[in-house]
């Protein structure tokens, strides 16, 4: 298929990935603008071709820029990169799909414009939109990122371009006031969707507050996480708006961020509980131990912490509230001390500061050595870390977990025994998606050269998604590898297959995405 946009012939049976899943892929091609996708499209429904669009390819653990079936040529957004509009007083953004976290954080920085960038655990050189689109979430008070979504365009598979009601009545500033502008809500149908290509995004960034505190508490007793629960639902009830997401970790998880991989330690594949209670030790570590923000002026934010204490009771232990200005402080006095900077100080103040730097809006790597942590191989010379190309074995298990104590306490026992069964390390999330659910990620990591360990993984993420649905917890969302999941449980609601149907007839766009290939046949 030529195109006069930049490409690279893959010629190659795989696509680095993290998921050590194979898929055969022609050609990638890199359109620099909306004419050249819609000539693309257009060529491809005519030679039914299979497209397959991904913002930069960054999606770590769910497939990078992997397409779910073979034979696609893939659509890489990356080139098309331009911040479009900006309009300081509402904060209201339009972007490419390339735009990055690291871009939008530079261009905010440039021209002094207070406003936190939607920031996640993927690191700065992932794409706004992409994260968006997939329906993925951060820290920061505008937590929900498509909530934050004001208006889209795409490239439709016939090459036409859809822009919503309010845009074609009106224009595309007045669009970007009300989300769900006018008639039939059609934008959110291209997330999460295989029903067009996104070629901007017109998104809401949350103000940057006169005041940032983050606060963090530990759990020391297992048992007492069903006494936290509900206390942590009664913060997010009664200060919502000023409370951010909180994530409650488990001490494995917590220790993964701190620890080396202790390898040669392993006792049947595993680390030895002893060991996992003398590193906690010597980390003081507990078991679970909760993260969250405030954010508002100083006296709203003052009297939030008042709430809090008063909220999470004597349970809550060792209970803390820092300024990212004031870990700042600290960082970088340590930082001009050898003897502090290369202890086990300096590396939590280090650690502590990078998560801050996530509370603050800014983009931050903080999360992603967790891929590195079985591997090894993190780069060291500071080269941006890249854990599809680094080797990093990684599968994401991402579901919705109820706030209720004893259902948290249910799923608690399934991760763990699921994980230990298949000898992967039960490092466990639970992030607050709202004061009614969690979203808990689970990372399941392997040694991705070992063909026993690629196995295991994968056996371990089918039987977390098979057992976690008999019981109610159900992903928020798929990775390409497990989308047959749609088709083994008819979940795919007929409307959608009809509006698939209609629009795209000779499936030219990301085929099996959310919509069962064989859906398409019926």
């Amino acid at each position: 298929m030529k195109n006069k946009t930049e490409s690279t012939t893959k010629d190659q049976p795989v696509i680095d990935n993290c998921i050590a899943v194979k898929k055969l892929v022609t050609t990638t091609l890199h359109p620099t603008s909306v004419p050249d996708i819609i000539e693309i499209v257009k060529k491809a429904d005519i030679e039914k071709t299979p497209l397959y669009p991904i913002s930069t390819g960054n999606n770590w653990g769910y497939g990078s820029s992997l397409p779910v079936q073979d034979d696609c040529i893939i659509l890489n957004l990356s080139k098309m990169n331009k911040i479009l509009d900006f309009d300081p007083e509402t904060g209201v953004i339009t972007l490419e799909p390339g735009v990055t976290q690291r871009q939008l954080g530079e261009y905010l920085s440039k021209h002094q414009y207070p406003y936190l960038i939607p920031v996640t655990g993927a690191g700065p050189d992932c794409s706004i939109v992409g994260n968006a689109i997939e329906r993925g979430y951060g820290i920061t008070p505008y937590a929900d990122h498509f909530s934050s979504v004001l208006s889209l365009d795409a490239v439709l598979p016939d090459g036409s371009i859809y822009q919503s009601m309010l845009n074609l009545l009106s224009d595309k500033k007045t669009d970007t006031l009300h989300k769900w502008g006018m008639g039939a809500y059609l934008d959110g149908i291209f997330t999460q969707s295989n029903l067009g290509v996104v070629t901007q995004m017109s998104i809401a960034l949350a103000p940057k507050p006169s005041s940032v505190k983050a606060f963090f508490f530990s759990v020391k007793n297992s048992d007492d996480l069903e006494i936290i629960i509900p206390r942590i639902q009664k913060v997010l009830k009664e200060l919502s708006g000023v409370t951010g997401s909180i994530n409650i970790m488990n001490q494995l998880r917590v220790l993964s961020m701190t620890e080396q991989y202790p390898k040669s330690a392993l006792v049947d594949g595993l680390i030895p509980e002893a060991l996992i209670k003398q590193l906690a030790k010597k980390r003081q570590v507990f078991p679970w131990t909760c993260i969250g923000a405030l954010y508002g002026n100083k006296a709203i934010v003052n009297a939030a912490q008042k709430e809090i204490r008063k909220i999470l009771g004597g349970k809550a232990k060792r209970l803390l509230f820092l300024t990212p200005k004031r870990v700042s402080q600290i960082n970088t006095l340590i930082q001009k001390t050898p003897l502090l900077r290369s202890n086990m100080i300096g590396e939590t103040v280090d650690t502590l500061h990078k998560t801050m730097q996530l509370f603050n809006g800014s983009p931050s790597e903080i999360a992603l050595p967790l891929a590195y942590w079985i591997s090894g191989n993190k780069p060291t010379d500071g080269t941006a870390m890249k854990p599809d190309k680094d080797g990093c074995g990684l599968i994401w298990y991402s579901p919705l977990v109820p706030m209720q104590a004893k259902q948290v306490r249910l799923y608690i026992k399934m991760v763990t025994n699921i994980c230990i069964k298949h000898k992967i390390e039960p490092l466990i999330t639970l992030t607050s998606f709202s004061d009614r659910c969690f979203d808990s990620t689970i990372p399941i990591l392997f040694d991705k050269q070992n063909p026993e360990a690629v196995e295991r993984a994968h056996a371990c993420y089918e039987e977390l998604f098979e057992e976690g649905k008999k019981i109610g917890f159900t992903p928020y969302r798929l990775s390409i590898h497990s989308m047959d999941k749609l088709k083994k449980y008819n979940a795919t609601p007929d409307i959608l297959k009809h509006i698939k149907k209609a629009i795209d007839p000779n499936n030219i766009i990301a085929p099996g995405r959310y919509i069962s290939i064989d859906d398409m046949d019926k």
